[in-house]
């Protein structure tokens, strides 16, 4: 066990490192943020000028060592667009994110699992068929080509609810369910295909045959041993949902970190751009490694694998 969180957790802490190095330098090498924030032009002096100001003037290792030193202090920089302190930035948006990521997050889970029991118990019904048709398509198209759709169904033609914003619970609607569709379909074919696998069991039959209901059997035997392998599915869905959150907030201008930081690679904000990938890599990297904690506790195998 020891041996196993020790190896994840240096796994993720690289990890992490390697994303810092490349956010880090990736977006130098993008050219001046100054050339993205003054289209009419700097002079050579007012560059110089701005350069100091914002110690891009030192050679990029001393920027790096600056940065990582600093930010071990909770300090991040400041925006070069917005002449603030980026976690300030972040922390009035993480907010809006984190409300539509729990939203999307209820209704995947939710509707998925109940799509899945429906696809396996009833999988002869017309109803069960034409629902794995349609799981089939929300799981093909991307989430942004949903939202484009929604958009122009339900507020350029019906014009019913709105398109971008987030003041009222009628924005919440087009976003959440273009953040939610890919994830329910995932979740619903994971659960339909452990739920058969767990139905077919012996043990299940013969459940069944002493008289058992066979729905009691399947809530309270064959459900519970087939969401093992759907803990790995959703703590996926978690790291979607957070990345594609990027996508979809940009597109219905969602007052989130992901418009933010959209923004930012826009403006060549050097401070934002950092902080917003390292952030959102992080949340990756820790729910990959909640969920290899988690599967190992359920199957101690892996441990010996790994």
């Amino acid at each position: 066990m020891g041996q196993f969180l020790f190896k994840r957790t240096l796994r993720s802490a690289i990890t992490m490192l390697l994303v810092l190095l490349f956010v880090f330098f990736g977006a130098r090498a993008t050219g001046s943020p100054f050339t993205a924030m003054f289209p009419d032009g700097l002079t050579p002096e007012e560059m110089e000028a701005y350069n100091r100001q914002f110690g891009l003037d030192k050679p990029l290792p001393v920027q790096f060592g600056l940065y990582v030193k600093n930010a071990l202090q909770g300090d991040f920089g400041v925006s070069l667009d917005q002449r603030r302190p980026v976690t300030e930035i972040y922390g009035d948006r993480v907010g809006e994110t984190l409300k539509l990521s729990v939203w999307a997050l209820t209704l995947s889970i939710s509707a998925g699992m109940l799509a899945g029991i429906v696809m396996a118990v009833r999988r002869e019904a017309w109803y069960s068929r034409w629902l794995m048709r349609l799981i089939s398509v929300f799981y093909s198209i991307p989430g942004f080509v949903i939202a484009i759709l929604l958009i122009l169904i339900f507020s350029f033609y019906l014009k019913v609810l709105p398109s971008k914003g987030g003041e009222t619970p009628l924005h919440y609607i087009m976003p959440v369910i273009a953040l939610s569709l890919h994830p329910i379909a995932s979740i619903a074919r994971y659960v339909q295909t452990s739920l058969l696998e767990t139905i077919s069991q012996d043990y299940i039959r013969t459940a069944v045959a002493k008289g058992i209901g066979r729905w009691k059997v399947i809530v309270r035997h064959a459900l519970r041993n087939a969401l093992i392998p759907a803990v790995t599915v959703i703590g996926m869905i978690i790291t979607g949902i957070v990345s594609g959150s990027l996508v979809i907030e940009t597109v219905f201008s969602w007052p989130g970190i992901g418009t933010t930081l959209v923004k930012a690679v826009l403006n060549r904000d050097f401070p934002m751009i950092q902080l917003g990938v390292v952030a959102f890599s992080a949340v990756v990297i820790f729910m990959n490694f909640v969920v290899d904690v988690i599967y190992m506790l359920i199957d101690p195998r892996i441990k010996v694998a790994v």
